[in-house]
């Protein structure tokens, strides 16, 4: 009958170790906010607003490509309408959020979480293709 604490006592560990590598609720809503945030302000072309949901690397590179600002090279990306968030998994500091008709992802930086590439589509065994990314 000593079964039942061996088991229980063999599997705490494994139960401790799940638990604590989990992202806390508040987490997974922050970004999951951020993502739906950035997809309304585009879909709405309000470019400006949308590229202060960027992240700074991300600002950078469509202000020199197409450029000559974030808003004019994020109106040129032409984004698709990204729908609503279906899900978000993060991973430290960087997260992925899946949209109905798009794949963000994002960044935690000190004011919060920021979009790094929008416009992703997957592709088979190599990295997304991203319309829109930092350097």
């Amino acid at each position: 009958m000593r079964v039942i604490p061996l088991v229980a006592a063999l599997l705490l560990p494994v139960g401790l170790t799940l638990t604590g590598c989990s992202v806390p609720p508040d987490e997974i809503r922050a970004v999951s906010a951020a993502a739906a945030a950035f997809a309304a302000l585009d879909r709405a072309s309000d470019t400006s607003a949308a590229c202060r949901h960027l992240a700074p690397e991300t600002r950078e590179e469509l202000a020199a490509d197409p450029g000559p600002t974030c808003a004019s090279g994020l109106a040129e990306a032409d984004l698709p309408d990204a729908g609503e968030v279906r899900g978000t998994e993060v991973y430290g500091r960087e997260a992925r959020v899946e949209l109905d008709q798009d794949t963000y992802f994002l960044t935690s930086f000190a004011d919060g979480w920021k979009v790094s590439a929008a416009g992703c589509t997957p592709r088979l065994r190599k990295p997304y293709r991203c319309l829109v990314k930092g350097d």
